[in-house]
């Protein structure tokens, strides 16, 4: 049984959940404001474009290694405590950076700011579904990543100013100030504690939870589309001869942040049912409309849809895995869908090169993702229409949830 004081109310904009709104606009300004820096970084050091790839493959492996062992850390140490530690290694690792000026020492600065990324991000999403009520859980989780797409789309303009005014010294002093600001904030957050297992046993440390293994899949699948916009679109644009990959990023900003705002509460209200499978329609237009690229307008229309698919899918699926989940288990959720999201975009990332490399167009990574995208929805509407259609409902998510929080 959780805690009086973790019991959440009916209130979203609880002081807790503001802080851990604003501390999360912090860890993912951090992390995106060296997207477009670090790279340059490393090349000015004499790195190969191969050997930058595997530099940046270490984040990743260190992150899910992190996130692995989250439960098993929640289990021994405060949730707040683990959350300060992993902004503290975040801010060192990313000053380190201006002195790691080999292969091995700019892996060992990206290893480390991955284990901090991946432990923060992960137990302020646990966290987050511990205040979040259970009835606000899709509009909770809408509204605390919204802070997360303003900073994909700020930060990485604010890394190249300071790279292309300040130098990289500044550049990583600032992201590492990012951090530091980030610890501080949560002074302001209570201590909250994470429920254990009733019976006693400490969690083990898994990649996937088999609790959460349906909504990881599709968070997998997720990524594995993802991908082939974030990797491939300017590779695309420039093969068809557009100069629109910037716009398409802006303007599936402005679809992302429109539907956060509103499909969390429409899946409150009337279920998953409702949101998650016409998102993933949208994809699929959307992916469509990107093989038939032809002007700017087309350009608009499909990254509209793609922001409003993707931007429904994200919170939507922590909404429903977390409802779906008891309480002592919401730490391995939180790992197990950030650990899937990684998986499916690294995967996407290297098949669907495969396939452009032996279509020998880009285009056929759009085709491909179409696919992936048929696939995901089939698998979408047969678990949850077909073999559990009793999930689809308000009231049944709303009472499941209920239960899983006592």
């Amino acid at each position: 049984m959780a805690t009086p004081s973790n019991q959440p109310s009916e209130t979203l904009w609880t002081l807790p959940f503001k802080v851990l709104a604003i501390l999360n606009v912090f860890i993912f300004l951090g992390f995106d404001t060296l997207l477009p820096t670090l790279t340059l970084y490393l090349e000015s050091h004499g790195h190969s474009r191969d050997t930058i790839g595997q530099i940046f493959s270490v984040f990743i492996i260190s992150a899910i290694m992190m996130r692995t062992l989250a439960p098993r850390l929640v289990d021994s140490f405060r949730p707040l405590l683990l959350i300060r530690s992993g902004l503290f290694v975040c801010a060192l690792s990313v000053v380190g950076y201006f002195w790691a000026k080999t292969a091995l020492t700019a892996s060992m600065a990206r290893f480390f700011h991955g284990l901090g990324f991946g432990l923060t991000s992960t137990l302020v999403t646990a966290v987050a579904a511990q205040i979040i009520p259970a009835k606000r859980m899709a509009q909770g989780f809408g509204f605390l990543g919204l802070g997360v797409i303003l900073t994909l789309a700020a930060g990485p303009s604010i890394g190249i100013w300071l790279k292309n005014n300040l130098g990289y010294l500044p550049l990583f002093l600032t992201v590492g100030g990012f951090y530091v600001l980030g610890l501080i904030w949560t002074l302001k957050l209570p201590d909250i504690s994470l429920p254990r297992p009733a019976d006693g046993r400490r969690p083990r440390p898994v990649i996937i939870s088999f609790e959460a293994l349906v909504p990881s899949i599709m968070m997998f699948l997720t990524g594995l589309t993802v991908s082939s916009s974030v990797v491939y679109m300017a590779l695309y644009c420039k093969e068809i001869g557009l100069p629109y990959s910037g716009h398409f990023f802006g303007f599936s900003t402005v679809g992302i942040i429109i539907t956060r705002i509103f499909s969390g509460n429409l899946q409150d209200r009337f279920g998953h049912r409702v949101v998650i499978a016409p998102a993933i329609g949208l994809l699929f237009t959307a992916i469509i409309l990107i093989t038939q690229f032809r002007s700017l307008g087309g350009v608009f229309l499909a990254s509209v849809l793609w922001g409003l698919g993707t931007g429904t899918v994200f919170p939507c699926l922590q909404a429903l895995t977390f409802t779906s989940v008891r309480a002592e288990h919401r730490t391995a959720a939180a790992s197990s869908l950030f650990n899937s999201l990684d998986l499916g975009f690294g995967a996407g990332s290297v098949v669907f090169g495969l396939i452009a490399e032996q279509a020998n167009t880009y285009a056929a990574v759009y085709w491909a993702a179409s696919i992936g995208v048929l696939i995901y929805l089939g698998f979408y509407l047969f678990y949850y229409l077909v073999l559990h259609p009793q999930t689809g409902s308000v009231k049944a998510e709303a009472e499941t949830a209920l239960k899983k929080t006592d």
